[in-house]
């Protein structure tokens, strides 16, 4: 996609999310969203995950782009694939939180009784999916610190039967470059809120825009957004080939530490203001710490990162590369 098109195509997702009880699924439907993710997967992702990010939309996209990548492991092909995926309860990171015993995790929204989950299960030796209707577990809203997340906390026995999780590495990777491209559409917002405040904000006859240590600070927070968003665009090149999906760990990780930048700035120069609940700093603020704790946060994932470089250099290998740049 060339400039021209990206524009055009985020000012048609805005419009899409601009409405919060909008069916976006149908809209994007509508909107011919499916050709435009064949011809450019990693663009149309991280635009159409960005957007979302910048309008907080509570849609359950991230379900529609991992899904299809573990139902093709579930018998009778695609067609089987479950309504939900139940993530990993955070402090987890990418492991997941249920056991052969217990399931538990969360749910991007409420579950009709019938609907199917799809839940990880980590075993002895490694991951293995189960099935089952939500009727069967115990399903309560999750509290947190984004309260229009919506999201909601399932537990219950897992499934007896289980199949192949082998799909659950490159899974991971395809959520983690979809939440980091969200996390930074939050953070773009949040810095947008912090230039608008300082810039009407007038101290000693003068926007504390043109104040120095202001400046830094939007600086900092400016910076720390363009570098998530190269790592994450460098992160598609791997075709899911560096170790346990490094690059796409490493994009998140990076689009994590770059909101909570972001966060401190803006908190800091909007002052008393951005503080309250009348100024919407907060929603995004929250919103992007609780994005940040799924599937691994941003201090999770650095030290699954860590622990891969230590042991290559321990096995007597090299550094492996994230990204090829």
């Amino acid at each position: 996609m060339d400039a021209e098109e990206i524009d055009l195509l985020a000012g048609s997702l805005r419009e899409v999310f601009a409405c919060a009880a909008a069916d976006v699924p149908r809209q994007l439907s509508e909107l011919g969203w499916d050709d435009v993710a064949a011809a450019d997967p990693a663009a149309a992702a991280t635009l159409l995950f960005t957007e979302k990010g910048r309008a907080l939309s509570t849609a359950t996209l991230l379900d529609d782009a991992v899904l299809p990548l573990l139902s093709v492991q579930l018998p009778g092909g695609p067609a089987a694939g479950a309504d939900l995926l139940c993530y990993p309860y955070p402090g987890s990171g990418t492991r997941p939180s249920s056991t052969p015993l217990a399931a538990t995790g969360i749910l991007l929204r409420r579950p009709e009784p019938d609907e199917r989950l799809l839940i990880p299960v980590a075993d002895a030796d490694g991951v293995t999916l189960a099935v089952a209707a939500a009727g069967e577990f115990t399903v309560t809203p999750l509290p947190s610190l984004d309260p229009a997340a919506g999201w909601y906390a399932v537990a219950g026995p897992t499934p007896a039967a289980r199949y192949d999780g082998s799909a659950w590495a490159p899974a991971v990777a395809a959520a983690h470059r979809a939440l980091a491209a969200e996390i930074i559409g939050v953070a773009e917002r949040a810095l947008e809120l912090a230039v608008e405040h300082t810039s009407t904000r007038r101290q000693f006859n003068a926007p504390i825009a043109a104040f120095q240590a202001v400046r830094h600070r939007l600086a900092d927070a400016y910076v720390a957004i363009a570098a998530a968003r190269a790592l994450l665009a460098a992160s598609f090149g791997d075709g899911f080939q560096s170790p346990a999906g490094a690059a796409a760990a490493a994009a998140k990780a990076r689009a994590g530490r770059a909101h909570q930048t972001v966060s401190a700035s803006a908190v800091q120069v909007c002052g008393a203001m951005g503080a309250t609940l009348e100024h919407p700093l907060h929603r995004y603020v929250n919103a992007g710490a609780v994005l940040d704790g799924l599937l691994g946060s941003s201090a999770e994932l650095t030290v699954e990162l860590g622990a891969m470089v230590r042991a290559a250099v321990a096995s007597g290998g090299e550094i492996p590369l994230l990204v090829d740049v």
